[in-house]
């Protein structure tokens, strides 16, 4: 183990500086104080900090620019444009590019601005915006399918944005990485992570973490070895730290398990002996550890050297020799004895199986809304970093940050507004004001402040209610609560249907109020615990979609306090029909 780590602490040397060649097996990364980085090795998904690339300065563009945006003279602005995007320095081409594609698409030309895009994403590392150029032009190209409708064409540029994400192409941020595999789970969503890149990603994180751990050191120091648990997996960091550079060396598990435990198997193999790893904290790194300490030889990393403590475990026909001759008789009576006690405890277990199962989805409750608030805060947080930046090139890119800033801000306002109501509801705390309520108005009106979200994800609404209809006695914004629940519900569920219909008819003495898509449907085994807290269907967990699992219960909960009930018919592949029937009169 000593020769493997000093042969990686030179290799290590020889990266760090500017004729060293990195290892091919491992990445290794150079951090500079001046903004430099420099990767060797595997790529990783994200990196601590981006690469600073220099870009032309706007000056450059200022006559193209003013034909663009003050003079809507587009034609002439891509003839300005044309000369500099054939130019051999990449960050011109890139700039002119991005702006080329831009144009063209304002022009009303797809097939221009496409064309371009893909130019773009074929550039190397150039910036755009403080981005990879090759980025800009996938993402652009995606973004540009979808706007026009071309459904193939969008999963085609989306794959292509997915493989070159998998391959560690670019050298991104965390919070950039982030939001791209949040559109690429919109644009694919049944698309499964790679192999192996969970790897990568805890190997990305200890990265972070170390490169964190150097930036806040006041002499730029850092242990040379280390060992990181990251996503559940062990990570060897070896370190070479001076306040004007830090190069990291990232070994994995798959790493550890090739380069020390087959050759200890091996050896241990002629002597009935396995080896483990542990890590100062006790936790397991490589190999089992559990077995008794009477059959371990343990060396810690005091006395190795090493940046673990050592397991040699006495093994017999392959299998640990815990417990010999008498002792295993005591072992087999202890067993029985243990075997009739959970025998005993089957009735107890069952009186709280109810309970370990509300903690699961108690569990999954959190999961959701975690994911739920990191979608828009991410989003938030990429577009504030870049305004607070100053790398907005153009007043119209600004307008459009703030405007997403604002959508997402009212994004997080509806969840949190939510979440609180449905607390209040559970806690029996949430007053209901009863009062006369027009139910035909009241759908016009939930409906039309519905119709710009909707309308995001290109449906439409139908509205129908039948003319007059007597009055219920209601709270008119918990009863506009339910209504805007099951609207949303019906868009995300019905990706492939663009339209939702809704109506409210009379029907003997009482409302009904109906929302119906033509989305992925409900089992039949499911209709009825949707309605339960916290609960969220198969078909939504497969397929990505967002929620809570509060929204059906708390709009049960709402209907039922007003005397009525709330009912579902569906079919898988033909949709659903949500009913909400209230008593008539006042």
């Amino acid at each position: 183990m000593q020769r493997v780590l000093a042969r990686l602490e030179q290799r290590l040397a020889g990266a760090g500086s500017s004729s060293g060649q990195a290892d091919q097996e491992i990445p290794v990364l150079v951090f500079r104080k001046g903004g430099s980085v420099v990767r060797g090795g595997p790529p990783l998904p994200y990196y601590p900090k981006a690469a600073d690339s220099a870009e032309p300065p706007a000056s450059q563009f200022a006559a193209a620019d003013a034909l663009e945006f003050r003079e809507n003279r587009y034609a002439e602005a891509i003839r300005a444009l044309r000369p500099m995007a054939e130019s051999k320095d990449p960050a011109l081409r890139a700039a002119c590019l991005m702006r080329m594609a831009r144009i063209f698409r304002k022009a009303g030309d797809a097939a221009a601005s496409l064309e371009s895009y893909r130019r773009l994403a074929e550039l190397g590392p150039a910036a755009v915006g403080g981005l990879p150029a090759g980025l800009v032009g996938r993402q652009g190209a995606a973004l540009l399918s979808e706007e026009t409708g071309q459904a193939g064409q969008l999963r085609q540029e989306a794959e292509l944005l997915a493989r070159d994400l998998e391959q560690g192409r670019w050298i991104l941020t965390r919070a950039t990485y982030d939001l791209q595999l949040e559109q690429l789970h919109r644009w694919l969503p049944e698309r499964k992570e790679a192999s192996g890149q969970a790897a990568r990603k805890a190997l990305a994180k200890a990265a972070e973490v170390a490169w964190t751990r150097w930036r806040e050191s006041p002499e730029g120091a850092l242990p040379q070895r280390m060992t990181l648990m990251e996503e559940q997996r062990p990570v060897l960091v070896l370190a070479r730290a001076t306040p004007e550079q830090l190069t990291l060396m990232l070994a994995g598990a798959g790493f550890l398990e090739s380069s020390w435990l087959e050759e200890s198997r091996r050896a241990g193999a002629r002597s009935s002996v396995e080896f483990a790893l542990s890590d100062a904290e006790g936790r397991r790194v490589l190999g089992r550890t559990d077995a008794p300490l009477a059959n371990q030889s343990v060396r810690t990393a005091a006395s190795t050297g090493l940046p673990w403590t050592v397991h040699a475990i006495s093994v017999v026909d392959g299998s640990t020799s815990w417990l010999p001759g008498r002792s295993r008789l005591l072992l087999t009576a202890v067993l029985m004895m243990v075997v009739l006690v959970l025998g005993a405890g089957y009735l107890a277990r069952r009186a709280i199986s109810r309970e370990l199962s509300v903690s699961r989805l108690q569990a999954d409750f959190v999961a959701s809304v975690s994911h739920e608030f990191r979608t828009p805060l991410t989003t938030m947080r990429q577009l504030s970093e870049m305004l607070v930046q100053g790398r907005v090139s153009s007043e119209e890119r600004r307008a459009q940050f703030f405007s997403i800033l604002l959508r997402e801000s009212d994004r997080l306002h509806r969840l949190v507004d939510g979440l609180l109501q449905f607390g209040q509801m559970e806690a029996g705390q949430m007053p209901v004001r009863f009062e006369p309520v027009d139910p035909a108005r009241l759908v016009e009106e939930v409906a039309g402040e519905f119709r710009d979200v909707a309308g995001q994800s290109g449906h439409q609404l139908i509205v129908e209610t039948g003319g007059a209809l007597p009055a219920v006695r209601g709270d008119r914004e918990a009863l506009g609560r339910v209504l805007w629940n099951l609207l949303d519900n019906a868009v995300k569920y019905s990706p492939g249907t663009p339209t939702v219909w809704v109506e409210a008819r009379a029907e003997g003495g009482d409302v009904a109020i109906r929302v119906r898509d033509r989305g992925v449907g409900i089992p039949p085994a499911e209709q009825e615990r949707i309605f339960s807290k916290f609960v969220r269907g198969v078909a939504s967990k497969e397929a990505a979609i967002p929620g809570t699992g509060v929204g059906l219960a708390m709009a049960r909960q709402i209907v039922e306090a007003h005397g009525g009930r709330i009912t579902v018919e569906s079919e898988l592949g033909e949709g659903s029909v949500f009913a909400v029937v209230l008593p008539a009169g006042e």
